[in-house]
Parts: structure tokens; sequence; C-alpha cells
């Protein structure tokens, strides 16, 4: 797959230069995404899309599963620099959209804290 991979301890941003995404491209992404799970590197991927013109059904249903595993992992899957037609191919996903990298990292770190807020209210009761 055509892309480049930043990590940090927080989040995986990945961009790809990919106008269209098809069902085992995005089964390569996923089963990078349960491996990063797997080695406990963060459960939180960015997943830029400002190239990415169309996916086809099999890509939509498998990036459908990977929101829900990031989910059911403790993470999430969000899609920055969408093309309108994504939110509503993902309308009902466990997929979140925000219009810049930028504001898909703050969406990951105040998803950090909230989690964080929650569990230490939860640990005084």
């Amino acid at each position: 797959m055509n892309f480049s991979l930043e990590k940090t301890e927080h989040y995986s941003l990945l961009k790809t230069a990919l106008t269209t995404i098809d069902q085992p491209q995005a089964e390569e992404l996923t089963k990078m995404v349960q491996t990063h799970v797997a080695e406990n590197i963060c459960p939180y991927l960015i997943l830029n899309f400002e190239s990415v013109e169309s996916c086809n059904a099999g890509a939509v249903r498998e990036m459908i599963s990977m929101g829900n595993f990031l989910a059911e992992n403790n993470g999430m899957l969000i899609i920055s620099n969408p093309h309108d037609q994504f939110t509503r191919l993902f309308d009902k996903a466990e997929i979140v959209f925000v219009p810049s990298d930028i504001e898909a990292i703050d969406y990951v770190f105040m998803d950090q804290i909230e989690k964080q807020f929650l569990s230490e209210e939860g640990d005084e009761e």
C-alpha cells in the first residue's frame, strides 16, 4: 500500500496517496492495525483521506470493522480530511470524521483525557 506512517505513543497517523481504496488494501490496513494493538502500540489510528476519492463496498465494510475493533480495544479510528461522501458511507460506524490532522490529534488527546478522568472518578467510588 502506498502510504506513510507516523507513530507516537498516543496515536498513529497514516497518510496515503491512493485515490481509491479497495477491499484488499483495507484488509492490509486492518492487519497492520491488529498487529499494532497486539503489540500494545496505541489503538488510535488517524487515517488521512485527503487523496481518497472512492472506496468500494468491501473496503467500507472492512473500515467499519476496523473502527469497531479499535473501539473494542479502547481506541478509535479517526478519518481526517474526508470528502463529503465518506461521512454518509460510514454514518453509523464507530468512526470519527474531522476536517484536519491537527483536529484529529486534538480529538485523540481529548478522548484520552476523558477516559482517564472517568477511570479516576470510578476509582473514587
